[in-house]
């Protein structure tokens, strides 16, 4: 009997002494799990990610927004706008050259535009375009081409050269211009373009005067 009370004592000072380490055992695992999930979360508390904003065109699609010194358009992206510029801007005629017109300053800066119309009226096309009643159309007589690209005035800048021949014409008159354009294409807000990018500078050359 004594032996079998022994036994009984031993076996349960064994089960206590386990339950005991098992206990411990699960309060340390606790602990290492609560400092594991402090850490993170003082972690996050003191390093929330930097925010994202977004603008949302006018068919509802989200687009992400852009620093003004990146850019925001692949090169093949604004090779095709800048030909779709430079076709619109030589696309007018007598009757309607005010709305035409009108539709392409959305490819310019506010300061490119004004320069464009200036250089416009300078060149005496469009006084020969309204004086004899001329449409006026252009076409690219090769694939434009990107001469430059980097940060300019701390806008992220590219500068665009494509060669197009315009032509005019009425019912009675025919005449052609070989030009070329080059183009200072500049990161803007997109408050100001949807696309986020605008014409700062529209150069033609060779100068070959008014229409004759």
């Amino acid at each position: 009997m004594a032996e079998d009370a022994l036994t009984t004592v031993a076996i349960r000072n064994t089960f206590y002494r386990d339950s005991q380490r098992k206990v411990m055992l699960a309060l340390l695992i606790s602990v290492i799990l609560n400092f594991i999930l402090s850490s993170l979360l003082f972690y996050l508390l003191t390093h929330p990610p930097a925010p994202k904003y977004f603008a949302t065109s006018i068919n509802g699609r989200i687009t992400p927004l852009y620093p003004l010194n990146e850019p925001n358009q692949s090169d093949s992206a604004i090779l095709q706008w800048a030909n779709q510029a430079a076709i619109a801007a030589f696309t007018y005629n007598f009757v309607n050259y005010r709305e035409e017109l009108q539709a392409s300053s959305g490819f310019f800066t506010a300061e490119g535009w004004t320069q464009f119309l200036n250089a416009l009226q300078e060149s005496n096309n469009l006084d020969a375009v309204k004086a004899k009643k001329l449409i006026v159309s252009a076409v690219a007589t090769r694939a434009p081409i990107i001469l430059q690209k980097g940060i300019l005035n701390g806008r992220y800048s590219w500068r665009v050269q494509m060669p197009i021949l315009v032509t005019y014409q009425s019912a009675s008159e025919f005449s052609q211009q070989n030009n070329v354009v080059t183009m200072l294409i500049t990161r803007v807000s997109t408050l100001n373009s949807p696309r986020g990018i605008g014409i700062a500078q529209f150069v033609v050359g060779p100068a070959t005067g008014g229409i004759s």
